[in-house]
């Protein structure tokens, strides 16, 4: 991954709250396929956040629906616990169980100054194999999460300040390298849900890049509340074969 700056951290520091303040909640989605005409939902998703006296503790999971299961079944669960007096990661914990694959990543981060150092441990098993374990290790200079937790930096953000053209970058490690995620406010918009609900919001492109400067995956759009929560109400991803969307169902504290 491509490393940031000293001077993009210090960015980081301006634009970022001065402190994240996370009720416990618990979030839940619905998970649709879009390819044309096609529309379908295809998953449920729950994100649950819990206060302790140190950490937030995340867990993230998501499983296909009943006839998505037929096809190609798919349960996930990610797990983060991020640091309150720093809001840096600590852990970060991915189970996959994907059409009879399983796979399992545990990363633990580490920090020696503007550095993060992360050791990941990763076990991967195929129907009728053997268990393979391996060891990845990651390090990047500046902010850096994972795809768990760079959702709820992303809320900690001034997003005033990011109307007004500042671009946000931070490192992300994810899969076997790091790569940086680079977060622009396109603007504000009212976004309305399938459940008939409507919320303003602020509307977030996301690219990532590997260490060369080459675009890793497709971008992302994400919209925000302008709330002081700043909930993720939609996300939107592309893929191969059309899209990916994800809208908020509900919110329980």
């Amino acid at each position: 991954m491509k490393k940031v700056t000293l001077f993009f951290a210090m960015i980081l520091a301006a634009l970022s709250a001065t402190a994240a303040n996370f009720p416990n909640e618990t979030l839940s989605y619905v998970i649709q396929y879009k390819w044309g005409l096609v529309q379908k939902n295809a998953a449920t998703a729950k994100l649950k956040l819990t206060n302790t006296a140190s950490s937030y503790n995340i867990v993230l999971s998501a499983s296909t629906l009943p006839w998505a299961n037929s096809i190609f079944p798919v349960q996930d669960t990610l797990k983060s616990v991020i640091s309150k007096t720093t809001f840096k990661p600590q852990s970060y914990t991915k189970i996959t169980h994907e059409n009879k694959k399983y796979r399992k990543d545990w990363l633990v981060y580490s920090y020696v100054g503007n550095h993060a150092y992360g050791k990941c441990t990763r076990w991967k098993q195929n129907p009728g194999t053997k268990m393979f374990k391996s060891v990845v290790n990651c390090s990047a200079t500046g902010p850096t999460y994972d795809m768990l937790s760079i959702f709820y930096y992303i809320r900690t953000l001034n997003y005033p300040l990011m109307m007004k053209g500042k671009v946000v970058k931070a490192n992300i490690f994810s899969g076997s390298a790091p790569e940086v995620i680079t977060i622009k406010c396109v603007g504000q918009e009212t976004v309305k849900l399938p459940s008939g609900k409507s919320y303003p919001c602020y509307h977030l492109q996301f690219t990532f890049t590997t260490g060369g400067g080459t675009k890793s995956s497709a971008p992302m759009n994400a919209w925000v509340t302008t709330d002081q929560q700043h909930i993720p109400v939609k996300l939107v991803g592309t893929l191969a074969i059309g899209q990916v969307r994800c809208f908020l169902t509900g919110v329980a504290k």
